[in-house]
């Protein structure tokens, strides 16, 4: 809930920033983007045949500090997290309003997480990465990840209004990238409200009994490479494996 809301916020943000400087100017309004390409195949979750992390602690200890990221990117003050199964009634409305959960913390999605932990970090120019993890019973974590997966293509285009009431369009699409843990799925949301738009580039990757949300958020379009070494770099942490 927290990601979503703090996008709306970024979005309104850039969009006074916008009106400040073009005050006066004379320039014409930029063209619509493209729609986005398609979502790509579903893919099964593999089996979790190691014993899944049930220390929430020790599950956050293994998201990615700031020597992994890109530079000037502060973590922020750790959020309250959801209940477990709170994705619907605490998210923001959304028409459907079961869109209300894209782009929240995969704990929110199902009851009976072992572990969660998540952390967000504020960048220049209004961009932001949200990483978040939690640990399931390998019958669940499959659930988890497939209902995800489903509720992505019952919602490639929905929407919402901000604190102030402004309309707020997303989007839902495909995004390439390069298999990552033991099973892995990335998509992309574009946010826009009144002529501003924000990109979210995201992964969703198993490892073990865990899945990792990986979101990378800017006002242009973000580079799919970023979101691949993040990924890359969110998965030799939670495989234990030392270095950056």
């Amino acid at each position: 809930m927290d990601r979503v809301i703090r996008m709306r916020g970024l979005l309104l943000a850039a969009a006074s920033i916008a009106l400040a400087a073009g005050c006066g100017s004379a320039e014409p309004a930029a063209p619509e983007p493209a729609e986005l390409p398609p979502l790509g195949p579903v893919v099964a979750a593999a089996p979790v045949t190691a014993v899944p992390e049930s220390d929430s602690e020790r599950l956050r200890g293994l998201l990615l500090g700031g020597a992994n990221l890109p530079q000037n990117f502060t973590a922020l003050p750790p959020r309250a997290d959801l209940p477990d199964g709170a994705g619907d009634a605490a998210s923001a409305p959304t028409n459907p309003a079961e869109c209300a959960k894209v782009l929240t913390p995969l704990a929110a999605l199902r009851p009976g997480a072992l572990a969660r932990a998540s952390i967000q970090y504020a960048g220049p120019n209004f961009s932001s990465i949200d990483i978040d993890a939690a640990s399931y019973p390998s019958e669940a974590l499959a659930e988890v990840f497939s209902v995800v997966q489903a509720m992505l293509r019952r919602c490639t285009h929905y929407s919402g209004a901000d604190a102030t009431d402004i309309p707020v369009d997303y989007q839902v699409g495909g995004l390439a990238q390069p298999p990552a843990g033991d099973a892995a799925t990335a998509y992309q949301v574009r946010t826009s409200s009144d002529g501003m738009t924000l990109s979210s580039s995201v992964a969703i990757v198993q490892v073990g009994g865990t899945l990792a949300q990986v979101a990378v958020t800017a006002p242009e379009s973000v580079d799919p490479g970023v979101l691949s070494e993040l990924t890359a770099a969110q998965v030799r942490r939670l495989q234990g494996v030392a270095g950056p």
